[in-house]
């Protein structure tokens, strides 16, 4: 069996230029843990933008090369002490914020394969792209061990 035939295929996507203020409202939508693939005009994939990156607009900018240096811990995010105004939210678009790098699954890919590559990476929930990279789906880890319980009549 492959992804597409278990994949959700109404997805919440983005733009890059999305700001701050309609992307929290996109988040407020759902019901768990989101993950936001975000789109150009035609569709391909190139980000993804998940809870984790919000927290990014509370730390202070750092130059890229001080990240990479271990001794020097970050300073630990207190989002209630973040200073900004309400400006922020037209201000950062999801191109500030978006991961450009990310895994994403290919909608011929087995569940298996799928499965694999998720555990490896650590991730529960992943888009899912045609051989072109458009985004066709989003496909979570329990959609795939809910379809195995399936194939073995566990459920119907």
């Amino acid at each position: 069996m492959q992804i597409k035939e278990i994949m959700l295929k109404e997805v919440i996507s983005v733009k890059r230029s999305t700001n701050l203020r309609q992307l929290l409202k996109i988040f407020a939508k759902f019901h768990i843990f989101p993950l936001v693939p975000v789109v150009e005009e035609d569709n391909r994939l190139v980000g993804i933008v998940s809870f984790r990156n919000l927290t990014n607009v509370f730390q202070p900018p750092r130059p890229e090369i001080l990240k990479t240096v271990p001794f020097l811990d970050e300073e630990e995010e207190d989002i209630f002490k973040a200073d900004f105004t309400e400006e922020i939210g037209d201000l950062v678009v999801v191109e500030d914020i978006m991961e450009t790098k990310f895994i994403s699954i290919q909608e011929d890919a087995s569940l298996e394969e799928a499965f694999k590559s998720m555990k490896l990476h650590l991730k529960e929930e992943v888009p899912v792209v045609d051989k072109a990279g458009r985004l066709v789906g989003i496909v979570g880890i329990f959609d795939i061990i809910r379809q195995v319980f399936r194939q073995k009549g566990v459920i119907k």
